[in-house]
Parts: C-alpha cells; sequence; structure tokens
C-alpha cells in the first residue's frame, strides 16, 4: 500500500464535536533526535575575592553549534548584580564557555559519566582552590 493510499483508507475518526485523524500520531519523517550534550562554564564574580563557579550544564540539541549557542544562551541568563550582606555589589559574569561535548551515555543510570577530561598539569589541577564554608 502506498502513503497516498494509506493516507485515503486511514481517514477521520468521528467523535461528535472534534475530530481525530491517526495521521496526527504517527511519526513525522521530518522530526529531528535531538542528541545530549554537556556544557562547562566558568562564571565569575565580580566583588572584593575573587570567586569562579564551574557549572556543568545539560543540554539537547541537533548539532553541536545549537548546544554550544544554547550554552551561551544559558550562560548568559545566569549573569546577575546583587548587594551582599556586607551591602557590597556582586556581579557574576559569564567568562567562558570551557566546553561543550556530546553525552556518549544518556541513559543517566548510577554511574553514567556525564563529563570527563584529560589534563597534563597536575600541579595546576592541584592548585584549584574549593570554596570551603569557612570562606
Amino acid at each position: 500500500m502506498s502513503s497516498e493510499e494509506f493516507d485515503e483508507a486511514v481517514g477521520s475518526i468521528d467523535i461528535g464535536p472534534g475530530t481525530i485523524d491517526p495521521r496526527d500520531f504517527q511519526q513525522r519523517a521530518s522530526s529531528v533526535e535531538l542528541d545530549h550534550y554537556v556544557a562547562v562554564l566558568l562564571l565569575e564574580a565580580e566583588g572584593q575575592r575573587p570567586l569562579y563557579e564551574e557549572s556543568f550544564v545539560l543540554l539537547t540539541a541537533e548539532s553541536p553549534e545549537e548546544a554550544a549557542e544554547k550554552a551561551r544562551e544559558y550562560g548568559k541568563q545566569q549573569e546577575t548584580s546583587y548587594e551582599d550582606e556586607n551591602h557590597q555589589q556582586v556581579s557574576w559574569k559569564l567568562k567562558q564557555i570551557v566546553e561543550v561535548k556530546p553525552l556518549e551515555d544518556a541513559t543517566f543510570d548510577d554511574g553514567s559519566e556525564l563529563y570527563s577530561r584529560f589534563f597534563r598539569n597536575r600541579q595546576a589541577y592541584d592548585s584549584l582552590e574549593p570554596l570551603t564554608e569557612e570562606d
């Protein structure tokens, strides 16, 4: 049966005030499957002491280019300014999109890897100072 014959044979179902066309429930050939990406964003708080936030963001997109654009948009949405408890102005700004990578395993089970990266300078890595509650 050709698609034209199928379209004619299926028709609409009269359910009273509205109708249901079964063709509306068929998967569209033009529908595009979205892939999952993880974006690594670096934000900086401009204030008295330097403070940075590295943020890992889950995105869905049709392409790496779209994922990168969505990462930029998300990062810009995170920009904000406010007055802290010491009445000092704090402004968070997107400093960099560090990386946007496709997720290899988007099952999201225990142990699913969301992000990894390779580096050579362990000393620089160790010099990162995580913010503790005392800071």
